[in-house]
């Protein structure tokens, strides 16, 4: 081993963190088939193996930072950054070879020669001090920040400028980093994608041109804050439109505002499960997590100023480590259509391996039935069970233990049919006073839900009516007459019956009145009126009056005669 190398590695081991004990190494991925890493800068490494299984270099790598000065290299932060993954055993991405910001400001003066030449020589330098690089962003945002005009690095042309493809300049940049690191995964990185389907798109096209030329082995979706602002449901979309080219996805920059726990929380809820359970998903790295990150102003950060974990990491944990939960399949109750509400009619069979406690839900949610945290199906409240109106109900179960949703289960519940006894269609009736004995005054019907023979009976004493056991039509009884005048109502109980079981409801009749009075002739002037056998009953009314004045006149000529 030369001097120099010896130098080279003491100046590494002078600048790296101290290792954790191995025994304190619990990344939140460990054991995952797909690494959760973060950013290797000063402010970020505390506690940084208890956490993450991965590391890219935050500003490291960028080629301003190490040469700032042309030939003039400052590898010092990188080195260290390298170092500390391969002592862990971690993977390492670096991050960048070729983009339009943090480049080199001399480079944009030089010629095109002369910058084909620097570049080359940036190539060649990285891939001479570190040879085992696992992973390398060849080119960072090339939608939004290419390496066109001042300010910007100045130096497409380069690399073959727009060209035929309108992109030959990301094509050249890859044909150089497959030659100098044959042996790392090359990635191409992006911004602004979960939040836009155009740039998506546009971004598949770029990840097309290269994959036809055997040049990309990954692609790089940045997601920070400000692009995952929309729906999960639009986040999975537009990443699917980048899975969908075939290419490996890892999320590069994941970084999510905390305002407050309880939004932060909720937004990781809400994106993380979306990115980490894709299948083209291979890994995903955070963009700090710790005070000092790039996002301060907006409270990205995991850990408080306290060192006091957020309620954001304390999930991630949990939900990474997390085995979903379970519910068996082909699962099947019965159920009484009489049982009561709150009746439980059977449990489901589910198992969280992590001991978590679940919770269950079902659909549709207009079936009678609820489910309760234990699992237990129980009849609802409103109990609206009947066989004869639907005899199976078909209900989907899912399981949740705070941090995954189970499988859905499809639980078939059979309603068993009840003997239920005959129901009455009609209580109250009404007939004419005058009605003759033997004649109907009601006709009972009551239906049996089953649909069996109904028969009728008096129930109690009652001599009034008396009633058809087969028909239901229930009569005036012989001998017996119906008088508004004595009574406006009668009440009978009657039972109906099924052959097993039995309804008794009072029945009520009403009288209604017959106008049974014969009209009286008045009689004639001095005629006295006759009574209905033909005798007199007294003076007319004119008569009467024609004898009160000539008493009257009698009378007073009597008095002038006296006086």
């Amino acid at each position: 081993m030369s001097r120099a190398t010896l130098a080279m590695l003491s100046g590494l081991l002078a600048t790296m963190p101290p290792i954790l004990n191995a025994q304190e190494q619990t990344p939140i991925a460990e054991g995952e088939v797909k690494f959760l890493g973060n950013i290797h800068a000063p402010t970020q490494l505390a506690d940084f193996l208890q956490y993450w299984d991965q590391v890219t270099p935050e500003n490291a790598g960028k080629w301003g930072s190490v040469e700032r000065e042309r030939d003039v290299m400052n590898w010092a932060e990188l080195d260290a950054a390298y170092q500390f993954a391969k002592s862990n055993n971690l993977p390492f991405k670096l991050h960048v070879l070729v983009w339009g910001n943090q480049q080199p400001a001399w480079i944009e003066s030089l010629s095109v020669a002369e910058q084909e030449a620097e570049i080359i020589e940036w190539f060649e330098a990285v891939s001479n001090r570190y040879p085992e690089l696992d992973m390398i962003e060849v080119v960072n945002e090339p939608i939004n920040d290419a390496p066109f005009g001042a300010g910007n690095g100045n130096y497409a042309e380069a690399l073959g400028g727009s060209g035929d493809t309108g992109w030959d300049w990301i094509i050249r940049s890859f044909e150089l980093a497959r030659s100098y690191f044959p042996n790392s995964q090359l990635l191409l990185n992006e911004y602004g994608l979960l939040n836009s389907p155009e740039r998506a798109t546009e971004y598949a096209g770029i990840i097309a041109l290269l994959k036809a030329r055997n040049l990309i082995d990954g692609v790089g979706i940045q997601a920070h804050a400000f692009s995952t602002t929309g729906s999960a449901q639009s986040i999975a979309s537009n990443l699917q439109i980048i899975a969908d080219t075939g290419v490996p996805v890892y999320i590069t920059e994941l970084d999510i505002d905390g305002p407050t726990d309880e939004q932060q929380l909720t937004d990781y809820k809400k994106i993380f499960p979306v990115l980490w359970e894709h299948d083209a998903v291979k890994g995903i790295t955070l963009w700090g997590w710790r005070p000092g990150l790039w996002r301060d102003e907006q409270d990205a950060e995991l850990v408080d100023e306290n060192g006091n974990t957020r309620p954001a990491l304390n999930w991630l944990r949990g939900y990474v480590g997390n085995t979903a939960p379970f519910i068996s399949s082909g699962q099947g109750f019965s159920v009484l259509e009489t049982a009561a509400s709150g009746t439980v009619i059977g449990t489901l069979q589910a198992n969280d391996a992590d001991g978590n406690d679940m919770s269950f839900s079902l659909s549709p949610a207009n079936t009678p039935f609820t489910v309760s945290a234990l699992g237990d199906i129980t009849v609802s409240a409103n109990n609206a069970i009947d066989y004869e109106s639907a005899n199976t109900y078909t209900i989907t179960v899912t399981g949740y233990d705070g941090y995954a949703y189970s499988n859905a289960v499809t639980v078939e519940i059979t309603v068993q049919d009840a003997d239920e006894a005959p129901v009455f269609s009609s209580t109250a009736f009404s007939v004419a006073e005058n009605i003759a004995a033997g004649s109907v005054v009601a006709q009972l019907e009551a239906i049996d839900p089953e649909g069996a023979t109904v028969s009728y009976s008096l129930s109690g004493s009652s001599d009034l009516f008396s009633v058809n056991s087969e028909t239901g039509a229930l009569s005036l009884a012989n001998g017996k007459t119906l008088d508004y005048e004595t009574a406006t109502s009668h009440s009978v109980n009657v039972s109906a019956s099924d052959g097993t079981l039995s309804t008794t409801e009072v029945i009520v009749i009403n009288v209604t009145d017959i106008n049974d009075t014969t009209p009286t002739p008045a009689p004639t002037p001095n005629q006295p009126a006759k009574s209905s056998g033909g005798g007199s009953v007294g003076w007319s009314l004119l008569g009467l009056m024609l004898l009160l004045c000539s008493r009257l006149f009698n009378h007073r000529a009597r008095n002038n005669v006296n006086h």
